[in-house]
């Protein structure tokens, strides 16, 4: 596997040749919040690999960085939302990720058609 180098922004690592692209992607807009990165956005050599990402073996977050988690997340159900943060909680614990548990399966349940308010 290659060694990348990486860098620190925001409490975040991102490899060193992808900074621009992480800097211009959570520059939140006026006033408003950056929307979540898409898979590809987040890590591009899986298109090139052509993986799937919710296929075969599942997705381990702590394989990925929070980033990438989060790109992960921005396209899952809610089953796998929940069984993605689930296994972060158990594994590495990242703080990011945590504190946005019900946030992710709230955006989870919307794009399922569950727009039926808080919960």
């Amino acid at each position: 596997m290659p060694e990348h180098k990486m860098i620190t922004i925001d409490g975040i690592r991102v490899r060193s040749d992808d900074a621009a692209r992480y800097r211009a992607r959570t520059a939140p807009a006026a006033g408003g919040q950056a929307p979540p990165l898409t898979q590809a956005q987040a890590d591009p050599r899986t298109q090139e690999k052509g993986e799937d990402p919710e296929g075969g073996g599942g997705f381990d977050p702590a394989e990925h960085t929070v980033l990438q988690v989060i790109a992960h997340l921005a396209e899952a159900d809610e089953d796998e939302t929940a069984r993605v943060l689930d296994a972060e909680a158990s594994g590495e614990k990242r703080k990011g990720l945590l504190e946005r548990r019900d946030e992710f399966l709230a955006e989870a349940r919307q794009r399922a058609g569950g727009s039926g308010g808080g919960g």
